[in-house]
Formats: C-alpha cells, sequence, structure tokens
C-alpha cells in the first residue's frame, strides 16, 4: 500500500523534479568560484529555459542577477527549489518553500542524519513539514537534479562545467553525488549519455523508489542506473521495480554497504548464513534488478538489455564469434565463470560455414581467425548466425582490426543486423581500444563493451532467468488471524515485553503448529514436574514409544546442544532419567543462569535427510525466508536458497532445487526419493509469518525429509524488539 500511495504521489510531481518551468536557488553566493554559485552557472551555461530566481535576503543582486529576500516575494509560483544555505539555515528555508507552495525541494547541506542525534532530529523535523506540506524533499546531503534533455542542471557537481553534456534515455539515482559526476564524465568517454541524474542523499523522505516511480512513466527514459549504499523503503522500491519491469525499462544497480552488522542480532543458524549482502541480492533478483559488480557494466548493461524481447523464444544461450582466438578464449572463459550456456555451431550453421568454407575453430568458440577481417565472409556468418533458430545471443569478440580498421572490423557486423532485425540480438567486446568502431557499432543499436568482465556480467544478466514476482500470489494462504492470537497469547505468557527474546521450543511449535506443520510424538514435562518425580515414569503413563529424545526446555538455550542440553537415542526408562539429570548439571555448570522450564520429551524419528527452513526479517529488505540442506551441513556449505517472503508454493519449489544438497532427495543415482513436495508446502507455510511483525527469527532445523511427509525436528522463534518495530514503521 505505501508503494501505490508514493506510485499515485509521484505521477503528479515528475514534471516540477526533472522539467520546472522555475526554480528558486536560496543561498547562492556572490562568488562565482564557490560552490553554491554553481547550479546558477551550470543551468546558464546549458541552456536551461525555465525561469531562475535567486533568493538571497542580505543582496540585492547576486551574480548580475536580482535577488529576492525569500521566495515567498517572487513573482511566480516555484516548482522546485534547491536549498544552498548552511544546516543551521535549513529549516527556515524550508518554511519559507512551504509558505510559497513549492512542490520539489532539494537540499546540499549535511548536518542531519549524519550528524548524531541532534542531526537525526533536524531531520525528522524536515520530513514532518516535507509531508504535511504533500511537498518532495530531496536530500540532505543532495548534490542536485539534472536534466540533460532540458538544461536543468540543477547541482553543485563539477563534472557539470563539461562544455556539451551527452543526451542519453537512462535515469540516474545515487546515493552518492559524486558518482553522478563520475557517470556523467566515464559516460562521455563510451559516447553514451543519460537523460536524468538525481543525487538523493540522505533519504529523508523520497527514495530510490518514490523518485523512480515519478520517472518510471517519463517517454524520454528507457532504463535506470542506481548506485545503491544502502536499501530503504523496499516496499516502495519493489513497486518501483515492478511498474519498470512491467514497461520493459531495465534497471541496473551497483550496490556497497552490504554490511554484515544485521547478522549481531541473529540467534538462528540463517541469521548467520544470510548476511545482509545475500538478503540484498536475493531481494534485487526477486524483483528483476540486474544487479552488477563491474562499474562499467553499471551504464554499459542497460543497452544489452533492453534487447531482451528480441530473445523471444531463442533458447537462452551464447554464441561467441572471434578474429582473434586468445580474446575469444578470454570471453569464453569469463563468461563460463559466470555460469552462462555456451553454444558452438549448431548442426545447420557447421554446414553452411563448411560449404561457405569460413574457418570456425572448433569447440563453443567460433574462430573465423584472419577470415574475419574481410567483409563478405563475416557478413555472411553473422547472418547466418542470427538467423539461425538455435543461437540465443551472438557475441563478437574483435582483434586488432577494431582499432585501424573499423570499415572492415565492425562494418559487416552492423550491416548484418541491419538487414536482420527480427535476428538474434549482437553485441561486441573489441578488445583494443577502439572508440571509432565502438561509437560506429552504439550508432547503430549494437551494444559494445569496454572489458571482458563487464560485457560477460551484461551477457550473463541478459540470459538469466525472469522471476515471475509479477504473478506471485499466495496459494491456499494460512489463517493469519489464528496464528497471531496464538503468537499474543504465547508472548503474554511467557512475559516477553518491548525488549523481545526469543521464545522456548514447546511456545514455539504452537505457532509453528498453527501454520499446520507437524512434528513427531512429544511430551512436555514442567520444571516442577522432574523435580518430583522421574520422567521415564512420565513417559510410561503418556505412552512413548523409545527411542526418545530428550531437550531441556528455556529460552536461553536457542542452540541446545552447545551446552548438553539434548540428548538423542534414548532406548530405556533407566537411560532416560540418567540422561536428564546429566543435562541439569552440565547446563547449570556451562550457563548457570539459564532458565530451565521443563524437559521436551519426542519419539525418535527417522528419515531420508534434513533440511533447514528459516524466516528473518532483514534490516534493509524486510523479510527473507531461507531453505538449504539441514543439521550441521547448513552451516559447513551454506547450500542455500534466498528469497524475500511470504513467497507462494511454486517459488518454494524452485527455491529446493537450487539447493545442491537436496540432489539425495531427489533421487540421484538410485536413492531414495524424499518428499520434496511436502517440504516446499513447509516453506510456503512457515513464510507467512513474514506478515506477523512482531516475529523477528523463525527457524525449524532440522526438518527431517521422509519418504512421505515431514517433520519439524527442533524450532526456534525470536521476537522482534520494539524500537526496531516502531523504527520501521516511521
Amino acid at each position: 500500500q505505501t508503494g501505490k500511495r508514493w506510485r499515485m504521489i509521484m505521477t503528479d510531481f515528475a514534471q516540477p523534479l526533472i522539467a520546472p518551468q522555475s526554480v528558486a536557488l536560496i543561498g547562492v553566493s556572490g562568488d562565482a568560484k564557490k560552490l553554491s554559485a554553481r547550479p546558477l552557472q551550470f543551468c546558464q551555461q546549458h541552456g536551461f529555459a525555465g525561469n531562475i530566481y535567486i533568493v538571497n535576503p542580505r543582496r540585492d543582486a547576486v551574480l548580475g542577477k536580482k535577488a529576492y529576500r525569500s521566495v515567498m516575494a517572487i513573482p511566480e509560483k516555484v516548482d522546485h527549489a534547491y536549498i544552498l544555505v548552511g544546516t543551521d539555515l535549513v529549516e527556515a528555508a524550508l518554511d519559507d518553500c512551504i509558505a510559497a507552495w513549492v512542490r520539489v525541494v532539494s537540499i546540499l547541506a549535511d548536518g542531519f542524519a549524519d550528524a548524531g542525534d541532534a542531526g537525526m532530529a533536524r531531520q525528522a523535523r524536515l520530513v514532518a513539514k516535507a509531508r504535511a506540506a504533500n511537498m518532495v524533499l530531496i536530500g540532505p546531503n543532495s548534490m542536485g537534479v539534472v536534466n540533460t534533455n532540458n538544461g536543468f542542471v540543477c547541482t553543485t557537481n563539477a563534472a557539470f562545467k563539461t562544455d556539451e553534456l551527452q543526451r542519453g534515455r537512462l535515469a540516474v539515482l545515487s546515493h552518492s553525488g559524486s558518482l553522478i559526476g563520475t557517470l556523467i564524465s566515464r559516460g562521455q568517454e563510451r559516447n553514451i549519455g543519460f537523460a536524468a541524474l538525481i543525487s538523493l542523499g540522505n533519504e529523508a523522505q523520497s527514495c530510490v523508489g518514490s523518485l523512480g516511480l515519478g520517472l518510471v512513466e517519463d517517454d524520454h527514459i528507457d532504463g535506470f542506473v542506481l548506485f545503491l549504499e544502502t536499501m530503504r523503503n523496499p516496499e516502495i522500491f519493489a513497486t518501483f521495480a515492478a511498474a519498470a519491469n512491467r514497461l520493459g525499462k531495465p534497471v541496473v544497480t551497483y550496490m556497497l554497504g552490504k554490511s554484515s552488522d544485521g547478522q549481531a542480532l541473529s540467534v538462528s543458524h540463517t541469521g548467520a548464513m544470510t548476511g545482509e549482502a545475500k538478503a540484498v541480492r536475493a531481494f534485487l533478483a526477486h524483483h528483476n534488478i540486474a544487479e552488477v559488480s563491474q562499474f562499467d557494466a553499471l551504464f554499459e548493461a542497460p543497452a544489452l538489455l533492453l534487447k531482451k524481447p528480441q530473445l523471444k523464444s531463442r533458447p537462452r544461450r551464447a554464441t561467441v564469434v572471434t578474429t582473434t582466438g586468445g580474446g575469444g578464449a578470454m570471453l569464453v572463459d569469463q563468461l563460463s565463470i559466470r555460469g552462462v550456456d555456451l553454444a558452438g555451431l549448431s548442426p545447420a550453421s557447421t554446414i553452411f560455414f563448411k560449404d561457405q568454407q569460413i574457418p570456425c575453430g572448433s569447440g563453443k568458440l567460433v574462430d573465423v581467425t584472419l577470415a574475419g577481417a574481410q567483409y563478405d565472409i563475416m557478413k555472411k556468418a553473422i547472418t547466418q548466425l542470427i538467423n539461425d533458430p538455435e543461437t540465443g545471443i551472438v557475441v563478437v569478440a574483435i582483434g586488432s582490426s577494431a582499432q585501424f580498421n573499423p570499415e572492415l572490423a565492425v562494418k559487416p557486423i552492423i550491416d548484418a543486423a541491419k538487414e536482420n532485425p527480427a535476428g538474434a540480438p549482437v553485441i561486441a567486446f573489441p578488445l583494443p581500444i577502439a572508440k571509432q568502431s565502438m561509437a560506429m557499432l552504439e550508432a547503430n543499436g549494437i551494444p559494445c563493451f569496454g572489458s571482458v568482465e563487464s560485457c560477460a556480467d551484461s551477457v550473463a544478466l541478459l540470459l538469466a532467468a525472469q522471476s515471475s514476482t509479477l504473478d506471485d500470489h499466495l496459494d491456499d494462504a494460512i489463517d493469519l488471524k489464528n496464528v497471531q492470537q496464538q503468537l499474543d497469547a504465547v508472548i503474554k505468557a511467557a512475559a516477553i515485553g518491548g525488549d523481545g527474546g526469543v521464545l522456548n521450543e514447546v511456545d514455539g511449535n504452537r505457532i509453528f503448529t498453527s501454520l499446520r506443520l507437524k512434528g513427531p510424538r512429544q511430551l512436555f514435562l514442567p520444571l516442577q514436574e522432574i523435580k518430583t518425580k522421574l520422567a521415564s515414569e512420565s513417559v510410561a503413563k503418556a505412552g512413548l514409544a523409545y527411542p526418545l529424545v530428550a531437550k531441556l526446555v528455556s529460552p536461553n538455550l536457542p542452540h541446545k546442544s552447545d551446552y548438553g542440553a539434548v540428548v538423542l537415542s534414548i532406548e530405556t526408562g533407566d537411560a532416560l532419567d540418567a540422561a536428564v539429570a546429566q543435562m541439569r548439571q552440565d547446563v547449570i555448570s556451562h550457563l548457570p543462569a539459564a532458565n530451565i522450564e521443563g524437559l521436551l520429551l519426542q519419539e525418535m524419528a527417522f528419515g531420508l535427510g534434513e533440511a533447514l527452513v528459516g524466516l528473518r526479517h532483514d534490516n534493509l529488505v524486510g523479510p527473507i525466508i531461507t531453505v538449504g540442506a539441514g543439521g550441521i551441513f547448513a552451516e559447513i556449505y551454506k547450500d542455500v536458497s534466498i528469497r524475500p517472503a511470504p513467497v507462494n508454493l511454486a517459488t518454494a519449489r524452485k527455491m529446493i532445487d537450487e539447493v545442491k544438497g537436496f540432489a539425495a532427495l531427489r533421487g540421484y543415482r538410485g536413492s531414495a526419493k524424499g518428499d520434496l513436495e511436502a517440504l516446499a508446502d513447509l516453506v510456503a507455510n512457515l513464510s507467512q509469518l513474514a506478515n506477523l511483525r512482531r516475529i523477528a527469527e523463525a527457524e525449524i532445523n532440522p526438518v527431517l525429509v521422509q519418504a512421505d511427509g515431514v517433520l519439524m525436528l527442533d524450532s526456534l522463534i525470536r521476537i522482534q524488539l520494539q524500537p526496531m518495530l516502531d523504527s520501521a514503521a516511521s
């Protein structure tokens, strides 16, 4: 709902955001060399046609332009204001903008969320005022907003002193203000331009998702480039990603700052294995956001991703053609590392190359050698490959001729692609520095790459399977109202307050049982009962069958085996009584402060394998669900699949398919097959705890996979700290 609300808001703010008819620059210095003078200079230099107003209460004129004492004094309504004053004056300047009904305000100053508690309080006041005024606030710490198509270069970034701005059709949203200048300069070196560039700063009110929603339907924008230092407001981000995906506008992201700090609060195996980096990666992939590891791919990949519709029903694989064996082999190696399916010539293309006497090498690399420097031969080769229905994408690695003979090296590629527009996508990677060849290729719609790593990254992203998140819906939803009631009752009975805490296993099992999850037959004996009589007597009365598992129940023992608080394969009553005494002694020795609440006895269960299934609320992207190999293998191999939660049954099946450790349970080499469908059902059901905001972590490890069904053997639930809940809500 939050994302939808922002989408409606930002649709109305797109024009004042990047195409204002009037802009107020508040606090422009009279010294042309100072940073605060740059937005005025850049707007004038790059031909902004709107009205520019200077606000400076201490001067009548600034840099040759009339200065107004306030925004309220400006004779027309202002669409966009950029506040350039010092930190202490920002709030008064914002009040002036609110009084003048300015729709979009950017703030340069630091000293807010980046400056401790006092700064946080200042920032909170700005946000409250902007929200009350129905205003879009960008920053603080924002280096401004740029639109290359209309000359609105309202930024302090020195890179925009460039004589000419390369126009393009990509929008840049960056947490780092300096990076928008870096992208401009590196893009110009590659003849790649941008339509709009926004420095987000602290994201105090508006964020990547909300500003993306404001731009996503702009006809001048074909895709998005994101430079992210963190992830805020994942719901709004997901709404933006869905809109971009629906419109066929690729979103490419380079993200840093994926810290492991969030793992400090985790008590489950899941938390230890799925830190913020993995959670963010899973979140981005789930929402079809292309994450790159090579910086150049950030602005090179979008042109290739726009070719996705051209793949249509073609196979998801790449055919590498080269005029230089070593260069082509290097590309094959990098593509293979990224898991790209590589294909050599199909039988039909093999016959064609042989009939036309075109060299082709052997194996998965199509090496035409020096023949590639001959226009007719190269054009025939590329034409055949792009029209072959067994070709996915054609990747051409071009040798030295790209530097000195572009008419021979790239002209046949361009002509073949131009004459066969319905064929397979074609991209190029010139090995030498070949600016003219790259300019020719890109001018004719053939994506080009400056490094083998960027090329391989981009091809892997193009061929990656598309997530079906747009059609994702929950199947046979659990009665969450009943689960919530059970949770509330357990929290109250356990006296867990605002500081949160870990439920003991018995209480946790009540929650899991309300999700229709099953465990072995069991018996809980309160502490008083095991103090006054032997556990074996209670077992005989209850009719539990040996062998048994015995566990001490305590919220202070999330990992019982670490403290000697669990014993397996107990065959007799005498062995049971001895085991209980030994466990109590071990826990007192290792953790004397532990609050022992009783004893949990379970009938030993046997199966074909074990799994781990866990849910946790990640600090950056919200709830995620994890599936992996169970028992000790969970932490040894970290062989897990992760998704944003909740998930439906279809997604749960895909997650299970991604875990290599389940190979034996799939019947590998004649082994008995486990009931992975029942495991998928458990994953989908447990993931719905994502809808209960008080649950920070919920894990079953192990889940016993049997030939017919699954059982939860050991479980854990941690209740969220109330301050974290309040922070998320705000």
